[in-house]
């Protein structure tokens, strides 16, 4: 849960952009002996350097697995680099938020959607919230996390969609004192195209199709804040496009709908017709 760590803050266009920029020459940028370098190039505290690196792993931007003292772009991180260097694309928040929805490591992130009524869209209270999910996740240990630590994860989760942060643009969440729901973003072909690909690749890696009722379970409508009917009838759509043939088919039978995944259900291929081809969609 890389977002325990990102002391209660939210990140900002800038820490990304310039994340991506350093992280791709200085693979070091995050050790312990670069600190006052890193603290420079980021103009940030060492406790902001934790809530930057800790948004760039949790959507799947940066990662260590290679050598846990160095951190390097992984292909998403190099996609959205080489296609949107100044982060402007309302398409390139869009595969952030996915990424972050469909994540190892990005929680409370995901659950924070879940939580949200999907059909009607009522306002939730932060603190309903923060009960639900209470207790849900655990330490590595086996213990659940304190409740001053969920808070503070919920509480930058929450603030990623308001005043300036270029997540709250996009009208995936709407917040009204301490009330949130479900926005009415714009959808578009190429974003529900990737947002399946990330799905098949993080929860059915090895399946060749699944039936509608499991594409629900993943949390897929309300990471589009659709609800599951509109989330059908967008599938179905798409399904008589010769387009996303290759990605994807939804077949409807009589006791249950399904999809099936093509060679081209693959998030390396998706995000960069995304990021190429995908239609403006700020507010």
């Amino acid at each position: 849960m890389a977002l325990i760590n990102n002391q209660g803050e939210p990140i900002s266009k800038w820490w990304v952009t310039k994340g991506l920029q350093v992280i791709k020459i200085d693979r070091h940028i995050f050790s312990s002996s670069n600190l006052r370098r890193a603290r420079c190039e980021f103009i940030a505290g060492s406790n902001r350097l934790g809530t930057i690196k800790s948004w760039l792993s949790a959507a799947q931007l940066i990662d260590n697995s290679r050598n846990s003292r160095e951190y390097e772009l992984t292909d998403f991180g190099l996609a959205v680099s080489n296609n949107d260097s100044r982060l402007d694309k309302s398409a390139t928040w869009w595969a952030f938020h996915l990424a972050l929805c469909f994540s190892e490591d990005s929680q409370p992130y995901p659950s924070f959607f879940t939580s949200l009524e999907n059909v009607s869209k009522d306002w939730v209270k932060t603190k309903d919230i923060f009960s639900k999910l209470l207790g849900t996740f655990k330490q590595e240990n086996g213990d659940s996390y304190s409740d001053s630590t969920m808070e503070s994860a919920l509480s930058s989760v929450r603030r990623m969609f308001k005043d300036d942060r270029p997540l709250g643009d996009l009208g995936l969440i709407e917040t009204q004192g301490d009330n949130v729901r479900l926005g009415s973003p714009k959808l578009t072909d190429e974003i529900i195209a990737h947002a399946v690909a990330r799905m098949k690749f993080h929860c059915f890696k090895s399946r060749p199709s699944v039936s509608f009722s499991e594409v629900t379970q993943t949390g897929l409508a309300h990471f589009l804040c659709s609800s599951n009917d509109e989330l059908r009838k967008h599938l179905r759509r798409m399904e008589q496009s010769n387009n996303w043939k290759g990605c994807f088919t939804f077949t409807e039978a009589v006791n249950v709908d399904s999809v099936s995944f093509g060679d081209e259900c693959d998030p390396h291929s998706t995000v960069l017709k995304l990021l190429q081809s995908g239609e403006d969609t700020w507010l």
